[in-house]
């Protein structure tokens, strides 16, 4: 991904998802991008409902899907009249998951942005942000910050895999004007090993320090690729502890606006201690997390 050129934005129109479309119009505006404002109506719920009411005889206000639309068309065209962006409703039929996941591949999206919960104040995450999640499409951005200021500070966790240096790129291209800090979390093994003998221990700490060098000189060369390219210097930091552990801490005590995360693919094979740690660090902070996905877009 090189150039932010169309975002899709999803709603159901609840107080989550409001706040994920001010973020995506705030994204939006800075890099000159178009907006697909989308809403994913469920057929199969509504013919769910009209078997157990007899809805025709409960109201005689539009369909709910024909609702969903006039509100969408109207949101889309308020923004668009606000922010001058270039906005379009788009209504898909089906689950919110499917519907979105079928836009980005027919209609070239670079980037979506979805609310974590229908309710912000709810803990954890809705089904739609859990499924996308799973198996993004395309770099997506789960918003849950109620307060739409442009970020002060993005950590991205990285392994030193292709997917998490990609997380990294995407991060910077997104937020370029944000102080970006760099986390390698070791995972210290031996700690857990009992009755070694104070040779073992001896090195087995010159092997950790060896590894640690190299991974810190490895840090170095990485983030050197970004001078000269953002506002701020990128921050790099290894921490000796269990990544699902390091990164929540690390977005707490920062603090950071917005965590990214690299996302391998279901069934990449690809042996990591981040393979699985989007839905971790979603779980686990209450930033705004981006999961950037290892398939090309």
């Amino acid at each position: 991904m090189t150039h932010i050129h169309r975002i899709l934005a999803a709603t159901d129109f609840s107080a989550g998802a409001h706040i994920a479309v001010e973020r995506a119009v705030q994204i939006a505006q800075a890099h000159g991008a178009s907006i697909d404002l989308l809403h994913a109506f469920d057929v199969s719920a509504w013919h769910g409902l009209k078997g157990i009411f007899d809805v025709p005889n409960l109201t005689i206000d539009p369909p709910a899907d024909v609702q969903a639309r006039q509100q969408l068309m109207s949101l889309a065209a308020s923004l668009a009249t606000q922010t001058s962006l270039k906005i379009e409703a788009c209504f898909g039929e089906g689950s919110a998951a499917q519907v979105i996941g079928a836009r980005v591949k027919s209609h070239g999206v670079s980037f979506v942005v979805l609310g974590a919960h229908s309710e912000p104040d709810v803990a954890g995450l809705g089904s739609t942000a859990l499924k996308i999640a799973r198996d993004p499409p395309c770099p997506v951005l789960i918003a849950r910050c109620g307060e739409c200021h442009s970020y002060q500070k993005v950590l991205t966790a990285v392994d030193m895999s292709d997917t998490s240096l990609h997380t990294l790129k995407v991060a910077t291209q997104l937020f370029p004007a944000a102080h970006h800090h760099v986390l390698f979390a070791i995972r210290p093994r031996w700690n857990t090993l009992p009755g070694l003998a104070a040779g073992s221990k001896a090195q087995l700490g010159t092997f950790y320090d060896a590894m640690r060098g190299q991974a810190a000189r490895q840090l170095e060369g990485l983030v050197n690729k970004f001078k000269g390219q953002l506002t701020y210097p990128v921050i790099q930091e290894i921490v000796d502890d269990i990544p699902a552990r390091a990164i929540p801490d690390r977005a707490k005590s920062l603090p950071a606006d917005c965590v990214a995360v690299g996302h391998h693919g279901q069934g990449s094979g690809v042996k990591s201690d981040l393979g699985s740690m989007a839905q971790i660090v979603l779980h686990h902070t209450e930033r705004d997390v981006l999961v950037v996905s290892s398939r090309p877009n």
